[in-house]
């Protein structure tokens, strides 16, 4: 009875190294990918605000509540990229408090609420309000956050970015 259990602890032993090593792989690629804010320039940004004012990258199902044809203000000292289904639907100035709401279409509704240095999920309809508790995220705790510079909701396909223009990687800060 003993001898079977011996290869049954061998194959657990190996298996409980093998994640080690995977764990600790990742680990050490993590630290080589860079954040995006980390060399997004005032170009790039601006790049960005025009093809946003070109373009419609609204998706159809999809409206704002905010003015449509509000254009961020290109000297703000942070932005808010609103990110739905992978495509940017949005960018927001930091500096003044407002409420943004992202509705969908059937009853599928988040509200966006920035500060003069920030923005949090205020409200959502998704069934577990992770977004909604994830916190603010600020100019000045991005970097240490655990989810960095975003804020995700999930069952939504939504993703908020806070994009500080040449901002330089704080290197105590968490890896994401």
């Amino acid at each position: 009875m003993q001898n079977s259990q011996k290869p049954k602890r061998l194959n657990n032993l190996i298996i409980i190294l093998v994640l080690a090593l995977v764990a600790v792989g990742l680990l050490i690629a993590s630290r080589f990918i860079q954040s995006p804010n980390a060399s997004l320039s005032q170009i790039e940004i601006d790049d960005t605000i025009k093809a946003l004012t070109t373009e419609s990258p609204v998706p159809a199902e999809a409206e704002a509540t905010a003015a449509p044809d509000s254009q961020p203000e290109q000297t703000a000292p942070g932005y808010l990229f609103i990110i739905l289904e992978g495509r940017v639907w949005g960018i927001e100035a930091l500096g003044e408090e407002r409420d943004v709401t992202v509705d969908q279409g059937s009853g599928v509704v988040n509200v966006i609420h920035l500060q003069k240095d920030g923005f949090y999920m205020e409200s959502s309809t998704c069934d577990n309000q992770l977004c909604v508790g994830e916190g603010t995220v600020t100019l000045t705790n991005w970097q240490q956050r655990i989810l960095g510079p975003c804020v995700y909701c999930l069952p939504h396909n939504l993703q908020l970015e806070l994009v500080v223009p040449n901002a330089e990687r704080d290197p105590n800060a968490p890896d994401a």
